[in-house]
């Protein structure tokens, strides 16, 4: 027996989703790395968002919905608790005034 037959449903569920956010996590790590290169933002933003273009436009679409739509939401929440700095006040205060419009916002999968 393998060590995915001896878990349960629930366990399996459990380890996927650690190995996912631990995946994630290092790909957010890089992409901050990258970012964190003096000069390079615009580019990288630019290389992003042609990495993104593409992607299949369902997954576009979660993206935005599942990723880019609740960032802004956790960042317009640090406004609200005061949870920012000078060096993210303006992305945070930008997010507060962007939250009405994307609170309530549903993108169906298609």
């Amino acid at each position: 027996m393998n060590e995915s037959e001896e878990l349960t449903w629930e366990e399996q569920n459990e380890l996927a989703d650690m190995k996912c956010k631990e995946r994630i996590r290092q790909i957010v790590s890089d992409l901050f790395n990258e970012l964190n290169k003096m000069g390079n933002e615009q580019k990288l933003g630019e290389f992003v968002i042609d990495a993104i273009r593409y992607q299949h436009r369902t997954l576009q679409q979660n993206y935005f919905g599942h990723v880019i739509l609740p960032s802004i939401m956790d960042f317009a929440k640090r406004y609200d608790e005061d949870n920012f700095d000078l060096r993210n006040e303006m992305s945070c205060r930008l997010a507060k005034k962007i939250e009405p419009v994307i609170k309530d916002a549903h993108l169906p999968f298609i």
